[in-house]
């Protein structure tokens, strides 16, 4: 069987977010539906994958955790954020 990335996890109290998804990302999300009820057994709703896919990924952010947490980041101007600190009043 294939392993899957998302381990099994409980529906908690949900919060209603309006959220658009393109149909490419909703095929997606059907199917990986369809792979966690092949390897959990358990039926999920798309809701319930969305919710947990984006916690997870949160969680995994070393930057957001620090932000989070009220630390700074140390990523400030970093190559990843395409646009570089500038300071204000520079001619640069």
């Amino acid at each position: 069987m294939a392993e899957i990335a998302l381990p099994a996890f409980h529906v908690t109290t949900p919060v209603k977010v309006p959220l658009e998804i393109s149909q490419d990302l909703a095929r997606d999300v059907e199917r990986y539906k369809a792979f966690y009820k092949q390897a959990y057994g358990v039926d999920v709703s798309e809701a319930d994958l969305i919710r947990e896919m984006a916690r997870r990924f949160m969680e995994s952010d070393r930057e957001f955790q620090a932000v989070k947490n009220g630390l700074k980041s140390r990523s400030r101007g970093s190559p990843r954020s395409g646009h570089p600190q500038r300071s204000e009043g520079g001619t640069g």
